[in-house]
């Protein structure tokens, strides 16, 4: 069984390896999930540039993940349109890129959540948000429109 090392990626990494194929990492999850994989990610990898106000790209976090026969594996971990999501390059989808995934998807999930405050907009509603992590639990707050109907 391989051993994985886990680091943010370099920005030539990036360069030279760009990752698209995003698929979601839990199937119907909630608000309170995606808040705690976040305070996760934020654990392990800390605190970047890429996070956002708009909930459809709220961050986006380039990883390297290496195993011990000297084997590199890029992914994006990050939350699009569909939740907490990753990508791998698209020529990579091989059982080797997938053992490495399900190896980084554990080490982010096994971490304790990192704290923080989050605001930001659901556009297609549009909805204000908060997620808030705090002590290992996940607080959400929304506020709808007033003209809430309009979208509906």
């Amino acid at each position: 069984m391989n051993k994985y090392t886990f680091r943010v990626s370099t920005d030539e990494e990036i360069k030279e390896n760009p990752v698209h194929c995003g698929r979601w990492i839990y199937e119907n999850a909630s608000d309170e999930k995606y808040a705690l994989f976040f305070g996760k990610v934020r654990s392990r990898f800390g605190v970047n540039d890429s996070i956002s106000p708009d909930w459809e790209m709220m961050y986006s976090y380039p990883v390297t993940v290496g195993d011990d026969s000297g084997n590199k594996f890029f992914f994006d971990v990050y939350h699009g349109a569909g939740g907490s999501s990753i990508a791998t390059p698209l020529d990579k989808l091989t059982p080797e890129y997938e053992s490495a995934e399900k190896a980084l998807i554990d080490y982010i999930e096994s971490a304790e959540p990192s704290d923080y405050v989050w605001q930001g907009v659901y556009e297609d509603i549009p909805v204000n948000i908060t997620y808030t992590v705090r002590d290992g639990k996940a607080f959400i707050e929304s506020e709808f429109p007033e003209n809430m109907e309009d979208f509906m």
